[in-house]
């Protein structure tokens, strides 16, 4: 072949000096050689490429923390080969000489030359350069340098709340991320709630999307134990969440689990130990309150009301009791002695040439604050990988949780209508069924902790299995497998014993069996190519199934011949009945991902996802979604460059689609109900069927679209950091229960109407204050703010003045948030003297505004109150002090500019024996402009409303680390211990339990607990 092409080259033939007089013929030939001695050259060339030796140069980088580092730039010092890390920080870069210097870079670290030679496995360590450290972000489907992250993402320092008596990993979202808004009720092993800027619907789920080692998980995640955690990414925008399409439309919480970091074997073991008491104890009437709240009623309806003869006013139980003077504390007798916590983890990893592995098993064991509302929770976790060799890789994410909540708590309700005099107890020590004698509303709140026997048992086994194999015949090009399966199964039991003091059968057991199955299979294939020194590209495309199966039994059993078996032989009842059912949905994926790198400074990408869902109807059944996202590195440009005080300075903007498929199946289809129905008296029964529902072959998705403009920096060699958000999103058609004329015989369909916008700003920036000696100081400040507005429903006019028609029934107003209060504007209250008392008031009744001006109170004098799912602001800053081997961390979590209704503010009919909220209440003598008396008819129905805000010392930790001399003395790597406290103390003006959770029920008022924890770590 060389020595055929070697005669085509130039001065070998007539080409060199052609016939100018030579015909068309001629002139084609002459073309036609010359395509030949191109060609000719090209195989030439690759001949002799061909006969050079090949050596193969891999290895790993990784940063000072031991973490792999993608993106990073591998080059030879002569130029002629280069290449970037992968998603695990490894690199095979080809070059002809069998030895070579490889430059290593990456920008926000110092740049590293390491001597490399064929055969041989690099292991490199690049420091920072003191200005910004690109941590690693996980992006889905892959993981980013943040410096090349193009969409809105937030990552959670997991290192910080690594010493907080955290039990679930959303704990560590708390007030710690801007535009996130986590809410707990305070009980153990509850998930809390949490909106990612914003509620976007008015019927479908608010809630985010979570993804688990790369696959959508579905479990609860409570049952991710918090020291299995690496890192926890928040995508925000439709760009970065584009990529889950139809179900990213209230945003993506990202969660890795921990991998092997050191050839060594590693060892941990985490242990806290803690004591709980209620944060706040809301303020309940005392005994002498109490007497005083009788009296006042008494007085005002006109009734004896003799302080000398109160017993007489009383029931007999609670004349008994005042006479003896015997009380009870309802917080004595509805929490429980020694709340709070024990928690145990342990963990081992490790990793060498082929394998990595982190297995983990973890107990906690929480004691709420009320009576028999614990968790028990065990978890276990094993991460494998293995290479099996240079292009196969396989491995498995394997987790099981198990929570046990077995128990009957006291009953909230009856503990806060608690009267102080009333009798808990019979004569035989077994708690009576009512407190009061003749009063039925007042029932005892331990009385079903008592006579209930209850278990309910949550398991959950979740996994990830994979496999990645990397194309030996093209550089960069890899596929992966995900197969993902989830089996979640529950049980609740429940039995009530016999009341001896009770003529009536009250044996009662029941049992109830759930089970569900999730999978996915994903096809992902990656192709991440350094193209030269000015191009790179990372195309991702994803091909994926999946689906969710539910099942359910319930079994019950009423007057049972014994209460001896519980549970275990329901046959013994004389009633029995049972239900079942099962719900299926399945979904298809397609999704294509490109990110374009020109100069390491202009970044851009673009996603297409494309989703099917068996939830919506045959004319609806896919949803395209696109987003692309442009980011321009600022300061990489020579007029930044040489600016001393900015290290980094990043512009992004994006904008893209996703959706929101939140909604339980078969709603689009016309659905079937049974009822029994007995002809005649002593007939059989006959089972009937009827139209459930009216079907809606148009229903489709909900659709948000997002535009995002963010800004990164880095300012003096990274003394300060931090970045800017300005987003807006447009929710379109809505999934809404909409009520329909019951002359059509049904009373309501699921459509599809109205928009609903969110925008808002957040920030976040970190400082180092102090940084000298043995001494440091840090702040991290968040702070965001958010606008709901529903744009439109139904775009109905019906009493002509131009303005589209509020949804007074769901409370939905055009032009206000999702979740305000319409309602009449309190205005004080009656006073004796007031000249301008309605018909029926009397001193001491609300007097609300007459809005319109017309002097008379009707339905139009109601105007928007406030608002109540979110607040306007919410901010939160920690501040971290180190000195030597002791660190203090303080931080603060506060929200504003939210509302709660509570109803009568929790209080009962005066006239009756119950206990309420001693907020007052207005007397002739005590002319309260702000409380009404006991005898208010509340003629309008009108609710109060309080204010929610609050600024609370969230998390306090110290921790002391043990000096390396002595450690090593002991012969470990590490040993901490720690003292932290969370929930400390709140700033607020709210009465309930707490205004975070703004829980108004009597039965939802469960008091945030105030912890503190002794925490120790060691390392092996």
């Amino acid at each position: 072949m060389e020595r055929f092409c070697s005669d085509l080259l130039p001065g070998k033939h007539i080409l060199k000096n052609p016939d100018k007089k030579s015909n068309g013929l001629t002139i084609m030939n002459q073309k036609l050689m010359k395509l030949c001695m191109v060609l000719c050259l090209i195989i030439r060339s690759a001949y002799v490429f061909s006969q050079e030796p090949k050596n193969n140069i891999k290895g790993i980088v990784v940063d000072e923390t031991g973490s792999p580092m993608p993106g990073v730039s591998v080059q030879l010092s002569d130029k002629s080969a280069s290449t970037s890390t992968n998603t695990n920080g490894e690199f095979s870069i080809v070059t002809t000489a069998s030895k070579g210097i490889l430059i290593f870079r990456m920008v926000g670290y110092m740049a590293q030359e390491v001597a490399a030679e064929s055969g041989r496995t690099l292991s490199v360590k690049l420091e920072a350069d003191n200005k910004t450290l690109n941590e690693v972000i996980v992006v889905g489907y892959g993981a980013q340098s943040k410096r090349n992250v193009t969409g809105a993402i937030s990552k959670v320092d997991m290192k910080k709340t690594a010493d907080l008596p955290n039990t679930s990993v959303t704990q560590s979202l708390r007030g710690r991320v801007a535009g996130v808004q986590f809410t707990d009720n305070g009980r153990p092993g509850q998930n809390g709630s949490i909106l990612i800027r914003g509620p976007r619907s008015l019927s479908a789920g608010n809630n985010p999307l979570i993804v688990l080692d790369g696959t959508i998980y579905n479990g609860v995640i409570s049952d991710i134990n918090p020291n299995d955690i690496s890192s926890m990414e928040i995508l925000k925008d439709a760009s970065s969440a584009a990529i889950y399409g139809s179900r990213a439309a209230n945003g993506v919480i990202l969660i890795t689990s921990k991998r092997g970091v050191s050839e060594k074997p590693i060892v941990n073991f985490n242990t806290f130990h803690g004591i709980s008491s209620p944060g706040y104890k809301i303020n309940l009437l005392s005994p002498e309150r109490y007497i005083e709240k009788i009296l006042d009623y008494r007085r005002e309806a006109g009734l004896p009301a003799d302080p000398e003869k109160i017993e007489t006013y009383m029931a007999n139980n609670e004349a008994a009791n005042y006479i003896a003077g015997a009380t009870v504390d309802p917080y004595d007798v509805g929490t429980q002695e020694h709340s709070g916590m024990n928690a145990f983890d342990l963990n081992v990893s490790g990793k060498s040439a082929n394998t990595n592995y982190f297995v983990s098993a973890a107990m906690t064991n929480e004691r709420g604050i009320i009576v028999n509302d614990n968790q028990k929770k065990i978890t276990f976790r094993v991460n494998l990988e293995n290479k099996i060799n240079s292009w196969m890789t396989v491995g498995t994410n394997t987790m099981y949780g198990k929570r046990d909540f077995s128990g009957i708590q006291a009953n909230l309700d009856n503990l806060f209508q608690l009267s102080p005099y009333g009798s808990l107890y019979n004569a035989d020590g077994t708690p009576r069924q009512y407190v009061i004698d003749g009063e039925n509303v007042a029932g005892n709140p331990i009385y079903h902790a008592y006579y209930r026997d209850n278990e309910q048992i949550q398991n959950n086994l979740f996994t990830n299995f994979y496999a990645v194999l990397n194309a030996p015949f093209l550089k960069g090009l890899s596929y992966k497998l995900n197969v993902s399966p989830n089996i979640r199964w529950l049980n609740t039991y429940n039995a009530v014993r016999q009341d001896e003091n009770l003529t009536n059968n009250t044996k009662t057991a029941s049992k109830s069996l759930t089970n569900y199955y999730d999978w996915m299979i994903e096809n992902i294939v990656n192709y991440n190519k350094q193209i030269n020194s000015d191009n790179h590209i990372d195309l991702t495309l994803l091909y994926s199934r999946d689906a969710q199966r539910f099942e359910s039994t319930n079994a019950n059993a009423s007057l049972l011949s014994t209460d001896a078996l519980g549970w275990n032989n329901l046959g013994l009842g004389e009633t029995q009945t049972v239900a079942s059912g099962g719900q299926k949905v399945s979904g298809v994926s397609y999704m294509a991902r490109l990110n374009y790198r020109l100069m390491d400074k202009y970044l851009a990408t673009v996603t297409f996802r494309r989703d099917g869902s068996s939830v919506f109807s045959n004319n609806n059944k896919y949803a395209t979604l696109p987003s692309a996202a442009l980011s321009w590195l600022v300061s990489e440009e020579s007029f930044i460059k040489d600016v001393q005080a900015i290290d980094l300075l990043k512009l992004r903007v994006s904008y893209g689609a996703v959706g929101n498929q939140a909604i339980t199946p078969y709603q689009s289809m016309s659905k079937i109900g049974t009822q029994k129905i007995v002809y005649g008296d002593g007939g059989t029964s006959s089972l009937a069927y009827y139209p459930l529902n009216m079907a809606n072959d148009n229903l489709k998705w909900e659709s948000t679209y997002t535009t995002n403009i963010g800004f990164d920096f880095e300012l003096f060699k990274g003394r300060i950091g931090g970045s800017l958000e300005l987003y807006k999103m447009k929710t379109k058609d809505l999934l809404v229960t909409r009520a329909l004329p019951r002359m059509t015989g049904f009373v309501n369909v699921l459509a599809n109407l109205g928009q609903v916008n969110n925008e808002g700003v957040e920030v976040t920036i970190n400082t180092v204050n102090i940084k000298k000696n043995n001494f440091e100081w840090r702040t991290n400040l968040t702070f965001s703010n958010n606008k709901n507005e529903i744009v439109h429903l139904y775009r109905s006019d019906t009493n002509g003045d131009g303005k589209e028609d509020d949804d007074i029934g769901n409370n939905w107003f055009i032009g206000k948030p999702i979740g305000s209060y319409f309602d009449y504007v309190f205005e004080g209250i009656y006073q004796e003297g007031d000249t301008d008392l309605p018909a029926g008031y009397k001193p001491g009744y609300v007097k609300v505004k007459d809005m319109n001006g017309d002097g008379v109170i009707a339905a139009d004098d109601r105007a928007i109150i406030g608002q109540g799912q979110q607040p306007k602001y919410r901010w939160g800053i920690a501040n971290d002090f180190s000195y030597k081997n002791l660190t203090l961390s303080v931080f603060v979590n506060a929200m504003q500019g939210w509302i709660s209704s509570f109803g009568l503010i929790g209080r009962g009919p005066a006239e009756r024996s119950l206990n309420f909220i001693d907020y007052g209440w207005w007397t002739p003598e005590n002319k309260s402009n702000t409380r009404p008396s006991l005898m208010h008819e509340n003629k309008y129905g009108h609710n109060y409303y309080l204010s929610r805000n609050f600024v609370r010392i969230q998390d306090v930790s110290l921790v002391y680390n043990f000096s390396k001399p002595l450690i090593e003395k002991m012969k470990i790597s590490h040993l901490k211990l720690s003292l932290s406290g969370k929930n400390l103390y709140t700033f607020t003006d709210w009465i309930g339990a707490d205004p975070e959770s703004g829980a108004i029920d009597r039965d939802s008022l469960y008091p945030m607990p105030r912890t503190v924890v002794v925490g120790l770590n060691v390392g092996f």
